[in-house]
């Protein structure tokens, strides 16, 4: 059996050498995550208004899929929380790494919509935020991530923002809406260069009343007419720490315009949360002559050794000593799976990003290098195959899994050894 591979000239900046394998300090935490299945998740189930397209994600060429479910509880907390196909909810990996880079939750009602979902869908979106995923929101969305309203704690909110949202009072009215001076909102758009927003329509709205350490003011309500609200952030952001995701809320209604600096702003909003998605980790490191074997299930919770998910990339990372030769990497996905392998020095591998890369059909791949250079190298290994859908619009209506069991993962196991 011949196996391809390509070399390429990574175009990276490297770190300084690296000592000793078991130092995890010496281990980028500046590359962001860059594998997922999809793109965007759009909650509009019970309680919030039904979106049949996301505009500002359509023109950034963004794939999405969504929950729109308006009253089958029971479905839409399958499809979030897991079932008996997929124990992990269609938001996580089998490893528990998110499976999108955004979660967009629609407006409607918060209170409604954080009782529909239950104990274990909330508990997977807070999984989803704090494991990397990002999430934006509008109006009940963006509430609902807070404590509570007003002075009243809701024990069914996600608890994502560390501190409690003021309702505005104010209810199908037209503001305008004055961007931050030094807002990163402003990398994206200008916004015709005056840095205002004309017309974004607001109904029952809100605004952060804690600005917790890690928040960002992004955006102020123009509303002299709308008493405490006037002067209020209508877009905020907040991110605990490289690990997590970034929130991105918005008071009103940006998300359902089809053109102009209304959709601008709900684009710049998705750009920012996407640039602030949690950072690339490693499972741990490669040891020569040893196998690592990536075959725990969800339930099992030892993440390090767990499956690999549709479209995901698992990343290692083994130190080469000086004067290793014949340095050969091997991995091995089950039966009818079809995998990638790629390996970089001084950072992480990816498709694009790779000093060798196995590119052959199939489940085997494997290469090796004469003489590497010594030194730190990143392993990246990468599963192909992905459920086929009827989507319809609706989200994961899968009609097949290519592989046995691929939304609760595929085992494999990764090898490298020198002489």
């Amino acid at each position: 059996m011949k196996f391809k591979f390509t070399y390429l000239f990574a175009t990276v900046l490297s770190l300084t050498s690296v000592s000793s394998m078991l130092a995890v300090d010496n281990v980028r935490t500046d590359v962001l995550n860059r594998s997922y299945y999809n793109d965007i998740f759009l909650d509009c189930g019970i309680g919030l208004t039904t979106l049949d397209s996301l505009p500002a994600a359509s023109m950034l060429n963004l794939k999405l899929e969504k929950v729109g479910y308006s009253s089958d509880a029971e479905r839409q907390n399958q499809i979030i929380a897991g079932d008996s196909t997929d124990w992990n909810g269609h938001l996580l990996y089998p490893d528990g790494a998110p499976r999108f880079k955004v979660f967009f939750m629609n407006g409607g009602s918060s209170l409604e919509h954080a009782s529909s979902l239950g104990e274990a869908s909330r508990r997977r979106i807070k999984e989803f935020v704090n494991a990397g995923g990002s999430y934006v929101g509008t109006c009940a969305g963006a509430i609902i991530t807070s404590q509570g309203y007003d002075e009243t704690k809701c024990p069914t909110y996600l608890s994502l923002w560390p501190g409690m949202f003021g309702r505005t009072g104010k209810a199908k009215v037209y503001t305008g809406v004055t961007i931050e001076k030094n807002s990163p909102l402003l990398k994206y758009y200008d916004f015709g260069g005056d840095k205002y927003i004309k017309e974004l329509r607001h109904n029952h709205g809100n605004y952060p009343l804690d600005l917790p350490k890690g928040a960002e003011v992004l955006a102020r309500y123009d509303f002299k007419e709308g008493g405490k609200m006037h002067g209020q952030p209508v877009v905020s952001a907040y991110k605990k720490d490289a690990n997590t995701g970034r929130l991105v809320l918005c008071g009103s209604h940006p998300e359902e315009i089809v053109d102009g600096e209304r959709r601008d702003l709900c684009a710049a909003m998705i750009k920012y949360a996407i640039d602030g998605r949690g950072i690339t980790k490693i499972k741990g490191y490669l040891k020569n002559g040893e196998v690592r074997k990536m075959d725990r299930h969800t339930y099992e919770r030892n993440p390090d050794f767990t499956r690999i998910g549709d479209m995901q990339s698992h990343h290692f990372a083994v130190e080469i000593p000086k004067g290793a030769r014949d340095v050969t990497f091997k991995l091995v996905g089950a039966e009818g799976s079809h995998m990638t392998l790629a390996v970089c020095k001084d950072t992480y591998a990816y498709d694009d990003v790779a000093d060798f890369r196995s590119i052959m059909d199939g489940n085997v791949q494997q290469f090796s290098m004469a003489r590497p250079a010594p030194g730190l190298w990143y392993v990246c290994v990468k599963c192909l195959d992905q459920p086929v859908s009827t989507n319809a619009g609706q989200a994961h209506i899968y009609t097949k899994l290519p592989v046995n069991d691929l939304l609760n993962g595929v085992p494999y196991t990764i090898e490298v050894s020198w002489k």
